[in-house]
């Protein structure tokens, strides 16, 4: 302080403002003031102004669109899959406002949030950089939009599609950077969005119903206008909603390719209207289509069910939003729909009923509506109601009517609705009654009328969704129809006119008229009447009961009065009506026609003309006469009149008064009073009376006179009756004498030529009757000419009877004769006789002569019997030839049987035929009692001389009664006019003295006169049992198989008929012999033996080449015998000769066999050890068949000679000699032994210097019976491949037996073509399956018959290779510096499985192992390495190699090899797991087989495991490994090596101790490893001297234990190596 207080007092201070420095200081700190201000508002106060004009701004969403499409880059880009559940594209177009005064760029913190109800994350947007430039932005970006909570999101898409507006919340961080400052900020902005509200705002501006669909239902489109008020756009893509209409789900529709927008959307939804199947539902879909076609609106609701963004996938949140969706659409049209065009009422039916004057019934039965829907959908309208009204333009409305539902049929393509009316009731408005009478009156008047129908109409209609009811169909339509025309359209026409009855005023009358009712109505009006006039005067009334005029032609029937005694006019009608003249008539109507008033003034109206016809009927129809038996006598006859009642009513006849003429002549005359008992004929009916007595002239003249005018006046011939009365005595007046000549009586009848002329008489008859009808009474007085009168055949009593001793005279000047007869069906008292002869010398007229009472035959003065004959007709001047069947009655049985035997030996006989009652019919009249006697000769059989001829003749069974049975066909030749027909004849056969059999007739014989007959005979051939029996049976054998004939005689034994023998037939047949008839021979030689066949057969080629030892323990001859009878051939000697092709080959020589045989006449023998002799010149042929049984499946052959066989038959032995045959044979061929050889069993057993040793077994397959000795044989192996030969298999003594043989040979393989060689090894060994074919040669034999046969063998053969693996393990040495050279040294155990050993001298070969480093098997090094000295393997041992260094090369993979250290220590594996390694080799090797045989073997073996072991220095392990080959080299089949490292490797532990090392089977080349695949694209396998080497395995999986996975190339993470792994390497040692 002291220090302090000695300093001066400072100076004073000056102002400072008042100092220079200071303004310059001061202006240097405004300077920097100002600078740090800025900088403190650019640096420190910039965030917070940021973040306040952050918080001031506002965010106007414009346009929000969602999408599920990602944006295009503009580069063609695969789009990115992505789970549209989750995310999706939105098109925001967004306006920043209130953003400050400052230009500025904007940087988002993607991804914003976006909560909706302020903390509900609904997910995130990503944003672009913006700018903003006074006060003002925009941000129009496509964002993806990642949806946090789905369930959420679907909550807010439903108030987004049904509220009015919604809020969302933006919260996030953004940079704004402006005046080179930049500032992160807080988003946390309100967005204000209109939401869709539900779509408030629908129309529907098209409804199409196009067709059915197919499943059922109807297709429905409906382009609906849907306006969104939201400026939220959404992709929703096929949108489906469900629409209904008062509570029913009419269905679904959809719409595609929907993106909804802001505004007015069109939307054109398709889909189906279902089937309903309730009837309420069906009801109010009635409802809505009646609305629509009557243009009434219906609300529809619409609701969503789904949509789906890319048409196939929904999205769940956006579907669960649109199920929200409920649209109310209001359906229909401004006005009605013209459902109905045109109205056809057709044909109407009108009821009218006085009771109800204005209120007719109406039916229509067809009326027909043109309608048209403006739909595509099937309609059918099954029924329709209507409420109609009847108008016109004029008046108005004068009627209404209302249709309940009828049945009714549609055609929707012709737009065709037809349906009836059933008795509606048409009601006449009140106060409109004029206008319904004007009605009727113009429908009766006019000849067409128009009105008008108009209402509304409901139909019942069949839909694809069900039946349902259509109403409201209103139309206002034109009807027009034709009129009735007062009914005058056609005249009226009476039809008919009847009598029914008869009052004391008049006659009651029915009167049937037509009328034409040319209108569309048929009218019912009741009962109608009108007034009957005539000449203007009213005589009666008509009245029509119910009167039913229907359209057309109308047959009414009207009831009439009439009394024609009040008026002359009246007695006119009836008078002129009898005599049938026509008179006119009117019917006409008045005041008081109907009751009905409707109809008054329409009925009052009418007229009607018409003509009255007359009576077109006459009243006497006709008459008939009669002629009693005495009436020649009394002249008294009876006449019957038949009269007609043409009337109703009934006629009452009480007198007749008449006379009969014919041509002015009187014929006779009646008077009778006949009231006792009238003649009443009933109505409309005939009645004949009573017979009625007429005097009748019945002198012979008159008669005849009358008769012969009648003839005249019917135009008859009079010349034949004239000759007749000639012939009689009689003459009248006008008849001139005829000479009785033959043709005058050709077809004349006297009986009908009098009926004839009788039935032409017609008489005049004047008649007076009295005539009642009902109570009327009247008579009646008529002429009626030209009445027929009816004649029966009584009047043939008035031809006089002459000529009776005339035709006496010409029965005994007749001449009689029998030209053949015919017995059949005797028996011991008769028979029945068909005769034909004929009678001559008749007279000039045609007869019928009968015999009433028969007549008897005689025989030389003995009465044989009688016989009856039908009718015989003769002709005039004559005779007749007559063929009469009759039955002859035997009356002496021992006179007939002499007559037989005479009749059937000798040539002719005579018989007398005679009767005292012949009775003969001529001219129609039949003349009684007249004599006959007559002799007739006729000739006799002769005893059948040279007229028998046996035809054909079999033999065809044993017969039951011993012997053989004997059927015969024979000709007989008969030379009588006597025939025969016989239930049966028998016969007796002789050959000489030797009765050969019976023989008998098997069916009815008919053996016509003077004809020839065929017998068919059935009998025997008896056994024989003496030398003469047996040689007349071998004469006839061998003269038929000498096709010679056998002379017989034939010995008649008996007759029979039906009932049996015939004793006086079978007399006279029993005396019937005939010699010399001939057995014939067959014509043609019968080939007794059709086939020889050798079941099987046995050739031995070895003894002699053309003439081998032939041997068949089974032949058959088919013996076709020409009879059927057994024929046992029991021994047989055969000459036989061998062809081709009809060239001799061989002969084979049977002799005394013994044979067996058949029921089918097989005859079975043998033979053995027959030489097959070849003839000299034929040897080219047998080479030629024995090839063909070598090549083909069947061979075919002839054979011919000749057989001696002894035979056993039911007649005794015979012997057959010299039966000669012609055959074609056949014998199954080997075909090739089948084209194949399996090779069952291949051993190589050694080798030599030329050639491999193999024991072959393989297997022949021979399809035949035939066993052939074929001596040595050499067959070539060809391998299919290469086209080359590998080698020879021989077989000595080789035999081939039917079926499947198995042969051994021994097969030498050697050939040209060391690469087929070489690969042929190798696929044995690598158990591959090598195709071949082996061949035979020429040489294949040295017997010559063979040759060419063996030339053609080709089999096809397939050699399996051994199955044994050869590598059985690998131990692999990895040295102290092998993550510095790589090198491994590898000792292989190698295993032989051949039967000889073999020596290995070089190795060239690849290695495949699996690399995890690379996830991927890959090619890891290979060796080539001779074997100094070479390493032998003996049969079925193993050895080791010595060691064989394997340099890994990885640089196929990793060009670089500082990557390789990962790769090997992931080949021999990690510190986890290094045991379960295993390497694929791919090798070539040059070795030696057996004693010498030099070949280069391909191999190859995958999955060979391998053992890691570890050594220190290379002597050491080479000393170990020699002693490892020394001690596996005495290995046998059973050692198993030890897998153990050597003792001498110091410091080292084996990593496997496993006695029996675990070796995978070589893979064939030909067979794809089930574990391995394709061959990764960097590797190459190494080649092989033959074919391709096989493929190596694909990339394995990754281990499970590999810490990374990499790709192959890739270069292994860094971050997770493994230690250090040379000191893992050493660690490993050390342990």
């Amino acid at each position: 302080m002291e220090a302090y207080s000695e300093k001066p007092p400072p100076p004073q201070r000056r102002r400072f403002y008042k100092n220079k420095k200071y303004w310059f200081i001061c202006a240097g700190l405004t300077a920097i003031i100002v600078v740090v201000v800025v900088l403190l508002i650019i640096f420190v106060f910039f965030p917070m102004i940021a973040q306040k004009i952050m918080n001031q701004s506002g965010l106007n969403v414009v346009k929000a669109g969602i999408s599920f499409t990602p944006p295009e880059t503009g580069a063609a880009t695969k789009r990115q899959d992505y789970d549209m559940n989750s995310t999706f594209y939105m098109h925001m177009v967004t306006d920043l406002t209130h953003t400050g005064p400052f230009s500025a760029s904007i940087k988002f913190h993607n991804p914003i949030d976006v909560f909706y109800n302020d903390t509900l994350l609904l997910g995130t947007i990503t944003l672009p950089e913006t700018h903003v430039s006074g006060g003002k932005g925009k941000i129009d970006t496509v964002t993806p939009f990642l949806i946090a909570d789905t369930v959420l999101f679907a909550q807010f898409t439903k108030e987004m599609l049904s509220a009015e507006s919604f809020k969302w919340r933006i919260k996030g961080k953004l940079d704004i950077s402006a005046l080179t400052r930049t500032a992160t900020v807080e988003l946390d902005k309100y967005i204000n969005l209109k939401g869709m509200n539900g779509f408030p705002e629908v129309s529907i501006k098209s409804f199409n119903l196009p067709g059915d669909a197919v499943g059922g239902g109807i297709q429905v489109e409906l382009g609906t206008t849907l306006v969104s008020p939201s400026p939220i756009g959404v992709e929703l893509g096929t949108i489906v909603l469900q629409v209904s209409y008062d509570g029913v789900m009419l269905g679904q529709v959809a719409s595609e390719k929907v993106n909804l927008v802001e505004g007015a959307n069109e939307l054109l939804l398709k889909g189906t209207l279902v089937p309903q199947t309730d009837q309420n539902n069906l009801n109010k879909m009635g409802v809505l289509f009646s609305n629509y076609i009557a243009g009434i609106k219906s609300n529809t609701t619409a609701i969503g069910l789904s949509c789906s963004p890319d048409g196939v996938h929904a999205v769940g949140w956006l579907s669960e939003g649109f199920t929200s969706v409920r649209l109310t659409v209001g359906l229909g049209l401004d006005k009605p729909l013209d459902i109905l065009h045109k109205l056809d009422m057709g044909y109407l039916d009108m009821v009218f009923d006085a009771a109800t004057p204005y209120a007719p019934r109406l039916s229509a039965p067809t009326i027909v509506a043109d309608f048209s829907v403006p739909f595509g959908f099937t309609l059918n309208i099954t029924a329709v109601s209507q409420q109609i009204k009847l108008a016109t333009n004029e008046t108005g409305e004068f009627a209404q009517f209302s249709v309940p539902f009828v049945p009714a049929v549609s055609d929707q393509r012709a737009g065709k609705l037809q349906f009836p009316l059933n008795g509606v009731t048409v009601q006449a408005i009140a106060g409109k009654e004029s206008l319904f009478n004007d009605f009727t009156y113009a429908l009766t008047a006019s000849s067409s009328y128009t009105f008008q129908t108009l209402g509304n109409a409901s139909t019942q209609t069949m839909t694809p969704i069900g039946n349902i009811t259509l109403s409201g169909i209103k139309f206002n339509l034109p009807t027009t129809l034709n009129g009735l025309q007062f009914l005058n359209s056609t005249p009226t026409v009476v039809n008919s006119l009847d009598v029914t009855g008869g009052t004391s005023s008049g006659l009651l009358m029915a009167i049937g008229v037509t009328m034409d009712n040319p209108s569309d109505v048929s009218l019912t009006t009741g009962d109608v009447r009108f007034a009957l006039l005539t000449a203007g005067e009213e005589v009666g009334a008509v009245a029509l009961t119910d009167l039913r005029l229907a359209r057309g032609s109308n047959s009414v029937n009207a009831l009439s009065t009439f009394n024609p005694n009040v008026s002359p006019a009246g007695q006119t009608l009836l008078n002129t009506f009898v005599m049938g003249q026509t008179n006119e008539v009117s019917i006409v109507g008045y005041d008081e026609s109907t009751p009905i008033q409707s109809l008054s003034k329409a009925l009052s109206s009418i007229r009607l003309t018409t003509d009255l016809p007359g009576l077109t009927s006459q009243l006497i129809q006709g008459s008939s006469l009669v002629v009693l038996d005495d009436s020649p006598m009394t002249g008294i006859v009876h006449v019957k009149v038949t009269i007609a009642n043409p009337f109703s009513a009934s006629l009452a006849i009480t007198s007749v008064v008449s006379a009969i003429t014919f041509q002015g002549m009187p014929i006779g005359n009646i008077n009778q009073d006949i009231s006792g008992n009238p003649i009443v004929i009933n109505g409309h009916s005939s009645a004949e009376s009573s017979g009625l007595d007429m005097t009748m002239n019945v002198e012979p003249g008159a008669v005849a006179l009358l008769l012969r005018t009648l003839a005249i006046s019917a135009g008859m011939d009079t010349r034949a009756l004239d000759a007749l009365l000639t012939m009689g005595g009689l003459q009248v007046d006008g008849m001139s004498p005829v000479s009785p000549d033959a043709h005058l009586f050709d077809n004349f009848n006297i009986s009908s030529y009098v009926m004839q002329a009788m039935s032409s008489l017609v008489v005049d008859i004047q008649i007076e009757s009295g005539l009642t009808v009902g109570e009327y009474h009247t008579s009646l007085a008529f002429a009626q000419n030209s009445v027929s009168v009816r004649a029966d055949s009584s009047v043939t009593k008035l031809i006089p009877i002459v000529g009776q001793v005339l035709v006496q005279q010409i029965v005994d000047g007749s001449v009689l004769g029998f030209e053949t007869i015919i017995l059949s069906a005797p028996t011991d008292t008769g028979f029945t006789v068909q005769i034909a002869g004929s009678v001559s010398n008749t007279g000039p007229m045609a007869a019928q002569i009968s015999f009433p009472t028969g007549l008897t035959i005689a025989w030389e003065g003995r009465v044989l019997g009688s016989v009856n004959m039908e009718t015989i007709n003769t002709q005039p001047n004559v005779g007749a030839s007559f063929n009469v069947k009759g039955t002859f009655t035997v009356t002496d049985q021992g006179a007939m049987g002499d007559f037989a035997a005479y009749m059937i030996n000798n040539a002719d006989f005579q018989w007398n035929v005679f009767t005292d009652n012949v009775a003969v019919n001529a001219l129609g009249f039949t003349f009684t009692n007249i004599n006959m006697n007559k002799f007739v000769t006729l000739d006799g059989a002769n005893g059948f001389k040279d007229g028998v001829n046996i035809t054909t003749f079999n033999l065809p069974s044993n017969d039951p009664d011993g012997g053989i049975t004997l059927t015969a066909s024979n000709t007989i030749i008969n030379p009588s006019q006597i025939g025969f027909e016989l239930s049966g004849v028998a016969f007796n056969i002789f050959f000489g003295d030797v009765l050969i059999g019976p023989l008998a007739s098997t069916e009815a014989v008919v053996i016509p006169p003077k004809s020839t007959a065929t017998l068919h005979l059935k009998g025997r051939m008896i056994e024989q049992t003496s030398e003469a029996g047996l040689a007349a049976v071998k004469t006839l054998f061998m003269n038929y198989l000498a096709n010679k004939a056998t002379p017989l005689t034939i010995a008649g034994d008996s007759g029979s008929g039906p009932n049996g023998r015939v004793g006086w037939l079978s007399a006279g047949f029993s005396a019937l012999k005939i010699e010399n008839v001939l057995l014939p021979g067959p014509g043609v030689l019968p080939p007794l033996i059709s086939s020889i066949n050798m079941a099987n057969i046995e050739m031995d080629f070895t003894k002699d080449p053309y003439a081998p030892l032939t041997s068949s323990t089974e032949v058959n001859a088919q013996l076709n015998s020409p009879f059927g009878f057994p024929i046992l051939v029991n021994q047989l000697s055969m000459d036989a000769t061998a062809g081709l092709k009809g060239i001799g080959v061989a002969n084979l020589v049977l002799k005394d066999v013994s044979a067996t045989t058949s029921p089918t006449g097989m005859v079975k023998t043998q033979f053995s050890n027959v030489p097959f002799s070849v003839f000299r010149n034929s040897h080219m042929f047998f080479h030629a068949f024995v090839s063909s049984l070598t090549k083909e499946p069947v061979v075919s052959f002839g054979l011919r000679g000749s057989t001696n066989a002894k035979a056993n038959t039911a007649v005794g032995p015979l012997e057959l000699n010299n039966i000669f045959f012609n055959v074609e044979t056949s014998l199954q061929g080997f075909h090739n032994f089948g084209g194949s050889s399996p090779i069952r069993e291949l051993k190589i057993l050694g080798a030599t210097s030329k050639y491999v040793i193999i024991s072959t077994t393989f297997e022949l397959n021979n399809p035949s019976q035939i066993t052939a000795h074929l001596g040595d044989v050499t067959l070539d192996v060809i391998m299919n491949e290469f086209g080359s030969s590998v080698g020879q298999i021989i077989v000595p003594g080789l035999k081939v037996a039917p079926g499947l043989n198995i042969v051994t040979g021994e097969m030498h393989m050697f050939g040209t073509d060391l690469r087929a060689l070489g690969q042929l090894l190798s696929s044995y060994m690598t158990g591959a399956s090598v195709p071949l074919t082996v061949k035979g040669s020429l040489t294949s034999t040295t017997i010559p018959s063979l040759k060419a046969a063996l030339s053609s063998v080709a089999l096809s053969a397939t050699m399996n290779g051994i199955k044994e693996p050869l590598l059985r393990d690998i131990k692999s040495y990895l040295m102290v510096d092998f993550f510095d050279s790589y090198l491994t040294y590898n000792f292989i155990q190698i295993y032989n499985p051949l039967d000889t050993a073999f020596t290995i001298h070089h190795i060239e070969a690849k290695t495949y192992g699996f690399v995890s480093y690379l996830n991927k098997k890959t090619y890891i090094g290979g060796m080539n390495t001779p074997l100094d000295p070479p390493l032998t393997v003996g049969p079925k041992s193993t050895v080791f190699t010595p060691a064989l260094k394997l340099a890994l090369d990885f640089s196929a993979d990793l060009p670089n090899k500082e990557d390789w250290l990962w790769a090997g220590f992931s080949l021999y594996g990690d510190y986890r797991s290094y045991d379960n390694v295993t390497f694929d080799v791919y090798q070539n090797a040059t070795v030696t087989i057996g004693d010498g045989f030099h070949a280069i073997m391909y191999y190859y073996q995958t999955g060979i495991h391998v053992s890691i072991e570890t050594a220190t220095e290379l002597p050491t392990l080479l000393a170990a490994n020699a002693s490892a080959i020394a001690s596996s080299t005495n290995a046998t089949t059973s050692t198993v090596v030890s897998a153990s490292v050597p003792s001498s490797v110091s410091n080292s532990t084996t990593t496997t101790t496993s006695t029996t090392p675990a070796a995978t089977e070589a893979t064939p080349t030909t067979t794809e490893n089930p574990t391995s695949s394709a061959t990764p694209e960097d590797s190459n396998p190494p080649p092989t001297t033959s074919t391709e080497s096989p493929v190596p395995p694909e990339t394995e999986p990754v281990p499970t234990a590999a810490p990374t996975t990499t790709t192959a190339g890739e270069a292994a993470p860094t971050t997770e190596a493994p230690p250090n792994a040379k000191r893992w390497l050493s660690r490993f040692w050390e342990s």
